[in-house]
C-alpha cells in the first residue's frame, strides 16, 4: 500500500503583530498609548488645561474601539466595517452600483462595461508562430492579462508517483513566477455550469456520421436525450497578468508592451504540461467576450456556445450585462443573481491533494472558483520570510517576559515560518495566496439554496470563505480571473 502524502505549511502573514492582532492593530494600539502619554508630559510641563488630556483619552479609546473590536458578520474590526459602509452609501447615493445600456439609456455611456471593469479592453496580437490571441488592456494601470485555456489530467486514474512529479513541477512553476520582473499575479480559473436542456444533443446532431447506420444513429440521439440536463460544462484557464513597464530597458509604445508580454508568457506557457495539464491554446478576445458575457447572461450561456461554434462572434460592447444591479449581500445581473465570496482562511492541517475537489465539482447551479497567487519576487522573498520567523520570535519572547504559557497554535505557527524559511533558502518560491467564489442563479428563490451549498463545499474543502458583504461586484468580477485583484483595488481608495 503506498503512503498517502500530504500537503501543507502554509500561514497566514503576521508580521509583529501582538497576539492575534495585525501589524496595523499593533501600531494602533501603541499609538493610543503612547500619545497620550507625551500628550500627558506637555500638559504636566507647560501647566495646559486638564480638558485637553480628557480629549486626547476619549479620542485614544474611540480610535481603539473602532480598530479592535471585531465586526461579527464582515470579518473586519468595526472601524472597516464603517469604512464599507460609507462607501457603499457614496456608491449608492451617485449611482455607481447600478447600471443600464442598450437601446434606451439614463445616463451618457463613457465606458462598455460596469464598474471595475470599465477601463479594460481587449487587445488582439499574434503568437511566434503566427496564431491570433487576445489580451485585456487595464487602460488605468497598463497592465495586460493573458489566458491560457487549459485542460487538467485529474488524479483519480494517476498513481501516486505521477501525481507527486505534477505537483512538484506545479511547485517549481510557481517558483519561476518570482523571477519573472514583468508579472503581478496569476489566477487559476475553474468554472462549472450545467449544461442546457439541448447543448448536449445539439452536439450530437453535428457529429453524426450521415453514412452511419440508422440504428446507430437513432441510439446516439436517444442517449443524448436521455440525458438532457445532466451534464456539465467545465472550463479551466490560467489567466496571467502582467506589468510591462517593469520590462528593463522600459517599453516605449504598444508594441514593445505586447511583445514584453509575449515573451514572458511563451517560457511560462511552455511548463505548464509538466504540471499535469494539457494546454489548448490561449484566449482569444471573442473568447474572452463569450466568457464575460455568459457569466452576465446565464440563460444565454447555451446560445453562446452555439454561436462560438459556428464562428458568430460578439462585439466587446455586447460583452456586459443590459441591467446590473450591486446590492450589499448580493449581485443582480440581467438574467442572473450571483453571490460572491472571498477566501478567509485556509486549512489549518495538513491536507490531500484532492482536498479541492468538493468546491470544484460541478453541481445544480453554475459556480466559479478563481484561486490567485500573487508571487513575491525572487530577491525580496527571502526579506519576506525572515520577517515573518523573527515576528514569531518577537511574541514568543514577549510571552516569556510577560509570563504567558505558549499555546500549541502558537508552536505551530511558529515551526510553518522557521519551515517556510528553510525551504525558501532552498529554492521554493514564495507567494500570497487568495480564493474568489461565485455561485450564479437564475431564480432569485433558488439563492438561499445556492449559498448552503457553496458554504457546504467550502466546509468539506477545509475552507473558510466569507461573503463579500458590500463589494458583491467586485467579488464577481474578481472571480473572472480578467485582471482585477481586489487587494489592489484597495490602494485605489475605492472599489468602483
Amino acid at each position: 500500500m503506498s503512503e498517502i502524502r500530504m500537503f501543507g505549511g502554509w500561514r497566514k502573514r503576521r508580521g509583529y503583530g501582538v497576539g492575534n492582532l495585525t501589524e496595523a492593530q499593533t501600531l494602533v494600539i501603541a499609538g493610543c498609548v503612547f500619545v497620550p502619554l507625551a500628550v500627558w508630559m506637555v500638559v504636566a510641563t507647560v501647566r495646559l488645561p486638564l480638558m485637553i488630556m480628557a480629549v486626547v483619552l476619549a479620542l485614544a479609546f474611540v480610535v481603539a474601539v473602532l480598530a479592535l473590536v471585531p465586526h461579527s458578520t464582515l470579518g473586519t474590526s468595526i472601524g472597516g466595517a464603517l469604512i464599507i459602509w460609507m462607501r457603499t452609501r457614496t456608491a449608492r447615493r451617485k449611482g455607481w452600483t447600478e447600471w443600464e445600456s442598450g437601446v434606451f439609456t439614463r445616463h451618457p455611456r463613457r465606458n462598455e462595461l460596469p464598474g471595475v471593469l470599465a477601463p479594460i479592453v481587449p487587445l488582439t496580437t499574434e503568437d511566434g508562430l503566427g496564431r491570433p490571441y487576445g489580451l485585456l488592456w487595464d487602460r488605468r494601470t497598463g497592465r495586460l492579462t493573458a489566458g491560457i485555456r487549459v485542460a487538467p489530467v485529474g488524479t483519480v486514474l494517476a498513481d501516486q508517483d505521477r501525481t507527486d512529479v505534477w505537483i512538484g513541477s506545479f511547485a517549481a512553476w510557481l517558483s519561476a513566477l518570482g523571477y519573472e520582473p514583468t508579472l503581478e499575479w496569476a489566477a487559476i480559473v475553474v468554472e462549472s455550469a450545467p449544461s442546457s436542456g439541448t447543448e448536449l444533443a445539439d452536439y450530437v446532431a453535428e457529429r453524426l456520421d450521415p453514412a452511419a447506420p440508422q440504428v446507430a444513429r437513432d441510439t446516439m440521439i436517444e442517449l443524448a436525450a436521455s440525458h438532457r440536463g445532466s451534464t456539465a460544462d467545465i472550463s479551466v484557464a490560467v489567466n496571467l497578468t502582467f506589468q510591462p513597464m517593469r520590462a528593463r530597458p522600459t517599453p516605449q509604445d504598444d508594441a514593445e508592451r505586447v511583445a514584453e508580454v509575449s515573451r514572458a508568457l511563451a517560457g511560462l506557457e511552455g511548463d505548464l504540461p509538466l504540471c499535469g495539464v494539457a494546454t489548448l491554446g490561449r484566449a482569444t478576445a471573442p473568447d474572452w467576450t463569450h466568457k464575460i458575457r455568459a457569466a452576465y447572461d446565464p440563460d444565454a450561456r447555451g446560445e453562446l456556445a452555439r454561436l462560438s461554434e459556428q464562428g458568430h462572434l460578439l462585439a466587446w460592447a455586447d460583452a456586459g450585462p443590459v441591467r446590473a444591479q450591486a446590492l450589499v449581500d448580493h449581485y443582480w445581473h440581467d438574467s442572473g443573481w450571483s453571490v460572491s465570496y472571498a477566501m478567509s482562511g485556509l486549512p489549518d492541517q495538513d491536507v490531500t491533494e484532492n482536498v479541492l475537489l468538493p468546491l470544484l465539482a460541478p453541481g445544480p447551479w453554475p459556480r466559479r472558483v478563481c484561486l490567485t497567487y500573487q508571487p513575491v519576487p525572487a530577491d525580496r522573498a527571502g526579506e519576506a520570510v525572515t520577517r515573518e520567523s523573527s515576528g514569531s520570535a518577537f511574541r514568543r519572547e514577549l510571552q516569556r517576559r510577560r509570563g504567558i504559557d505558549e499555546t500549541a497554535r502558537d508552536r505551530a505557527d511558529e515551526q510553518r515560518a522557521a519551515q517556510a524559511a528553510l525551504e525558501e533558502a532552498q529554492g521554493s518560491g514564495v507567494g500570497l495566496w487568495g480564493m474568489y467564489v461565485t455561485t450564479t442563479v437564475t431564480d432569485p428563490r433558488q439563492l438561499p439554496d445556492a449559498i448552503a451549498d457553496v458554504e457546504a463545499r467550502a466546509r468539506n474543502a477545509k475552507l473558510r470563505l466569507r461573503r463579500c458583504w458590500g463589494w458583491q461586484h467586485a467579488g464577481f468580477v474578481a472571480s473572472l480571473g480578467v485582471g482585477v485583484y481586489p487587494p489592489e483595488l484597495t490602494t485605489r481608495g475605492r472599489f468602483a
